[in-house]
């Protein structure tokens, strides 16, 4: 008869064999497996909505509405937000996901979001900005500006007149004879510009008038008449500031936001490149690279 104290007695042999430790190691790896797969099979099947969901859509709707959400528009949101992550989890699961481009640019967007976010601030040295503000000076000059009024003569309206016209109706405004307001035709734009860019005149008159506007000096007296994109002005400046670099010290704060996004853009750039530089790009019927 067999004892306890014998089966206990042949229990350490038995487990010396090779093919019961086989067993008893592929019955731990498949126990371990099911173990995990349950996890992230609850994991799968659960949608968390966390707090940081629930002040992100409250603050998407208070921006967009300007007024924070009430209890029937917060349960709205959450209802489009599980909808949404149900969806987005369905479609994954059956592969819908694969090669969609739509797809795959939101993920590099938000990828780049996050190496974005993980990008340190820092403070650069006072030399450091000198420097910046040395080697990018067209960064912070204020443009040259004038203050002027015109009176604009139709080419189309006046044919070969045009010319002709603005300089009697030139001798009459310099001598007071007549009102610049009632003066001229019709302009579908402003007929004063205050502190106008020479670069912005350019881009509504065209670069012609801009250049003579540039050369034009402040007076009372009107000059012209101006060529310009859209028919002949007469012009007068009443006031105008050349362009000027702004010293460091008026131009610290520009300057230190200036060198923090192009070390921001060159540092994501950077990292970017890593992580593309993790993978080999083969082209078919092509290059390896």
């Amino acid at each position: 008869m067999n004892t306890p104290n014998a089966h206990r007695g042949r229990l350490p042999g038995l487990l010396r064999e090779p093919l019961v430790h086989f067993v008893v190691a592929a019955l731990a790896a498949f126990v371990a497996w099911h173990v995990i797969q349950d996890g992230r099979s609850r994991a799968d099947s659960t949608i968390r909505i966390t707090r940081g969901d629930v002040e992100r859509l409250a603050a998407l709707y208070a921006s967009e509405s300007g007024a924070l959400p009430s209890q029937e528009d917060m349960a709205a949101m959450l209802t489009d937000f599980v909808r949404d992550e149900a969806l987005a989890r369905e479609a994954r699961r059956l592969g819908l996901d694969a090669g969609d481009t739509i797809v795959n640019r939101r993920l590099a967007q938000k990828m780049t979001f996050m190496v974005e976010d993980l990008a340190e601030e820092t403070t650069p040295s006072e030399d450091v900005l000198r420097a910046w503000l040395d080697a990018h000076p067209d960064r912070f000059t204020d443009p040259q500006m004038a203050t002027f009024s015109h009176v604009f003569f139709s080419v189309d309206l006046r044919g070969a007149r045009a010319d002709m016209d603005a300089r009697i109706a030139l001798s009459a405004l310099n001598s007071g004879a007549a009102d610049w307001k009632g003066t001229g035709d019709a302009f579908m734009l402003q007929r004063t510009y205050g502190d106008l860019p020479i670069r912005e005149a350019a881009r509504i008159f065209g670069t012609e008038f801009a250049a003579a506007l540039a050369d034009l000096p402040v007076s009372d007296e009107w000059v012209g008449p101006v060529q310009s994109s859209l028919g002949l002005h007469l012009v007068r400046v009443t006031a105008a500031s050349p362009a000027r670099l702004r010293p460091f010290e008026e131009a610290r704060d520009a300057v230190l936001a200036d060198w923090r996004e192009e070390t921001r853009r060159a540092g994501n750039d950077a990292a970017i490149q890593k992580i593309i530089g993790r993978y080999k790009v083969e082209i078919e019927d092509g290059d390896a690279r």
